[in-house]
């Protein structure tokens, strides 16, 4: 018994024979898709990485600097805590009247 796909290999034959240039125009298109859909993945899971590291990286030496900076007595603990009191204050009141006011 024959291959009943001899027909379809002849024809794909006579389309490469008849025309090489858009043969090799795109195998190398579909070459580059491929690639570029595969970089696109590994792309964004390598930028989620460096941006979770970053911002560890960004937490800890701001958590460094404050003590060092409470060690040297340019920031006192109890400072920090008011700021963040009157801040809190501050907010709460202007919070309350945007409240009052949308009612």
């Amino acid at each position: 018994m024959g291959n009943p796909n001899t027909n379809q290999i002849g024809r794909f034959q006579h389309l490469i024979a008849r025309n090489p240039i858009a043969f090799v125009a795109s195998v190398f298109f579909i070459m580059f898709w491929i690639t570029y859909f595969i970089n696109i993945n590994k792309s964004s899971d390598a930028e989620q990485y460096w941006k979770e590291l970053y911002e560890k990286e960004k937490w800890e030496k701001d958590a460094l600097k404050d003590q060092l900076l409470r060690k040297a007595g340019y920031i006192q603990q109890e400072t920090i805590k008011k700021a963040d009191s009157t801040l809190r204050e501050k907010t709460e009141q202007q919070a309350k009247t945007i409240l009052n006011q949308t009612k």
